[in-house]
């Protein structure tokens, strides 16, 4: 695995639990740490009429992989918080020590920061929890817990092709049509750019009524794709625009950008400016700001995706060092 390889010596059995439909971080994160990762999953993401039923089945069969894999250790994704809690209660159970990997969402979506008080249980009883930036790991710490920063995991595309997009500037968003992403204003952007052909990811079953609708001749929706069809259509943009309206909120999609080395544009928060510091232009999620972005690539495509270059191996060097302190956790157990 990469992970015993780059840490010099084996590490213990790892599993890595994700309830989600999918989730880049956790299985570039398993991979790291030579583990193995769950995506557990039942009925419509994004469906919360379905949440009780669900997380019920989804214990359940956390619990029957994890008794199957038997793990030295568990790492869990959070949000939902019901996912840790579920691990707690099999560290109990068999005496097994879990790491918290904690999404933005557990400390500033309304959906999760009502649990705060189980979250900072849950945070002082794990190993450690590991976070993006150092904002929330104050918070971790706060709380009496320990924290890990992580700001992103390092993306490996397989070899493969680029996508034939065809003539043109192609503009790719990556997009899981959640509730932080300004899609209205990228959907707004577009019209504004009509020279530009943008490629918006997502399976649009998830997309709202009006967004269908109000699409320019000039974006798609590209539906769901595979991983390889992903990579390919990222490999054909000449920009990758990747948008949060929430502070403290690492993009994945800065990372495949960064290691695609293509120019980015993404929001104009702190630690996004701190983290994607070269090859990228930082907006205002508005229309206006987004379209300018746009343009500006059109014109500095060439020595944007230089500096990219750049900043891809600043930010593996930095990760080197976080992942190593993982290692030395897992270790330690």
């Amino acid at each position: 695995m990469r992970a015993s390889a780059r840490a010099g010596a084996s590490v213990p059995s790892v599993s890595f639990v994700t309830w989600y439909p999918s989730c880049r971080r956790s299985d570039a994160l398993a991979g790291w740490l030579g583990g193995r990762s769950h995506l557990i999953h039942f009925f419509e993401f994004k469906q919360p009429l379905y949440a009780p039923l669900k997380y019920v089945l989804q214990f359940v069969e956390t619990f029957v992989r994890l008794r199957r894999d038997r793990p030295a250790i568990v790492f869990v994704a959070s949000p939902p918080v019901f996912a840790v809690l579920t691990i707690w209660m099999y560290s109990r159970l068999f005496g097994v020590p879990y790491v918290i990997d904690a999404h933005t969402g557990v400390f500033d979506d309304p959906r999760w920061t009502w649990l705060w008080r189980v979250s900072r249980f849950l945070s002082r009883s794990a190993l450690a929890t590991v976070v993006t930036n150092d904002t929330l790991a104050k918070r971790v710490r706060d709380w009496g817990g320990q924290a890990l920063v992580i700001g992103d995991v390092p993306v490996s595309f397989p070899p493969g092709e680029s996508a034939d997009l065809g003539p043109g500037f192609h503009v790719v968003v990556v997009n899981t049509f959640s509730q932080d992403e300004p899609l209205s204003e990228v959907i707004a952007a577009a019209s504004r750019v009509p020279e530009a052909r943008f490629h918006i990811t997502g399976n649009p079953r998830h997309a709202r009524i009006a967004w269908k609708g109000t699409l320019p001749a000039n974006a798609r929706f590209t539906g769901w794709l595979s991983d390889e069809a992903y990579a390919a259509l990222l490999r054909g943009a000449d920009v990758i625009v990747s948008l949060t309206t929430h502070d403290h909120t690492m993009q994945r999609g800065g990372y495949e950008a960064m290691a695609l080395e293509k120019p980015l544009i993404t929001s104009n928060w702190p630690l996004l400016r701190e983290t994607l510091s070269l090859g990228t232009l930082h907006v205002e999620n508005t229309a206006d700001g987004i379209a300018a972005a746009v343009r500006r690539v059109q014109r500095e495509r060439i020595s944007l995706a230089a500096e990219m270059k750049r900043l891809r191996r600043q930010r593996s060097a930095a990760f080197g060092i976080a992942i190593a302190a993982v290692h030395n956790l897992i270790q330690k157990g």
